[in-house]
């Protein structure tokens, strides 16, 4: 008996193509999506995005241009800006992940820093990363700089040099500069970094993960709402409903309803706890914060509709949309920031919902952004909305035909 139970279970298993899904294709990918994210953090393929600007000109600074834009592991913005304010907004705006700015003259000495790296305090790990780059290169490809800012105060403790000690010191600084060997002195004091603030109230972790979790729960409710479908489907409901008029389209768009005002109410207490908690404060933002709302939860609705549409039983949808829902979780940034990851994934990343949410909440809550630079994600979900449930509507009223 023992024999046969373990055959009935295995033939079970091999016969339900969405439980074989579940335990031999998903663990997999989603190994597969975290080693392509957790390798990257240790080496090239984190490839950061950055801004490069140089408010002062130097020869310096240009070489330092040269060296950052043949990093293997930065990825610099093609065009330099002269302007501190347009860097912090390509930071601001998500454009760029940090900004590297060359504010003052690498060789002098002065009371600051004279390489200042920008970054959101959402990001704060890719601001460290990038001064660390910075200054790895300044001591590869600028060894002289390191020198140089210390030859003022050697000068001043000597009592200053004369002509031909000038001459040999600067002959023997562009000698250096020639050269591939490392200087580290001074490396930490040529870079500083500064946190910029953001438009809107709490923590930008906060107001990031806020939005994350948001949209991650309304995939999961919608999905389930949307499997009581196959329930009514097999037990002759919408059967009986497609002799009416308006055929299983009512069944449909009203599941599509109910799961989009019920997914807003999710998002609303989310954010409710947010601001109770954490100080996140959407209401300063009513309108954007809503549309954003409202768009999240009805892709997550077309979404679950359209796998309950597509599978057969409540079992099957239950198993696919869990794969779904982790796999669009994993890329989209619900679970890792998406910065942290390759950039090939990063770009798989923007067709999930949850991508286009997250960016759009921390958006309006973070960057204090309008409906203006808000249209293209709201234009995504909008559309994973409707060609959800179009998709939905079309396959119903097949299965009728069959």
């Amino acid at each position: 008996m023992i024999l046969a139970m373990l055959k009935v279970m295995i033939l079970s298993l091999v016969r339900d193509r969405g439980a074989l899904a579940m335990a031999f294709i998903l663990p997999p990918t989603i190994f597969v999506i975290f080693a392509a994210i957790f390798s990257g953090t240790s080496g090239n393929d984190l490839r950061l995005q950055v801004a490069y600007g140089i408010t002062a000109p130097s020869a310096a600074a240009d070489r330092l241009e040269t060296a950052l834009r043949a990093e293997p592991a930065l990825r610099v913005l093609p065009d330099r800006s002269d302007d501190a304010t347009a860097l912090a907004a390509l930071v601001r705006g998500g454009e760029a992940d940090a900004a590297i700015l060359v504010r003052a003259a690498l060789e002098e000495e002065g009371e600051a820093a004279p390489v200042l790296v920008l970054v959101d305090p959402g990001k704060a790990m890719a601001g460290s990363i990038a001064a660390g780059h910075v200054q790895r290169l300044i001591a590869q490809a600028l060894p002289d700089v390191a020198i140089a800012r210390s030859v003022p105060v050697i000068a001043q403790l000597a009592g200053g040099f004369d002509p031909a000690q000038q001459a040999r010191l600067d002959a023997a600084l562009a000698a250096i500069a020639q050269t591939d060997q490392a200087a580290q002195q001074q490396g930490q004091a040529l870079v500083a970094t500064q946190t910029l603030t953001g438009a809107g109230a709490g923590s930008a972790t906060v107001t990031y993960y806020a939005g994350a979790v948001a949209i991650l729960f309304l995939l999961f409710s919608a999905m389930q709402g949307a499997a009581t479908l196959i329930e009514e489907r097999l037990s002759g409901i919408v059967d009986r409903l497609a002799v009416g008029p308006a055929g299983t389209d009512v069944v449909v768009v009203g599941k599509f309803l109910f799961l989009t005002l019920q997914g807003v109410v999710q998002v609303g207490l989310i954010f409710v706890v947010a601001l109770l908690f954490y100080g996140v404060d959407f209401l300063t933002a009513p309108l954007p914060w809503a549309l954003t709302t409202l768009a999240a939860a009805a892709a997550a609705a077309g979404l679950g509709l359209l796998v309950a549409a597509l599978c057969t039983s409540k079992q099957q949808a239950q198993t696919i949309a869990t794969f779904v829902v982790l796999v669009c979780s994993a890329i989209g940034g619900s679970m890792v920031p998406r910065f942290m990851m390759p950039p090939w994934l990063q770009d798989i990343g923007w067709y999930t919902p949850n991508a286009w949410a997250i960016e759009a909440y921390h958006g309006v809550l973070w960057r204090g952004e309008g409906l203006a630079e808000l249209t293209g994600p709201l234009i995504a979900m909008a559309l994973t909305a409707v060609l959800g449930l179009g998709l939905s509507v079309w396959i119903s009223r097949a299965r009728l035909k069959l």
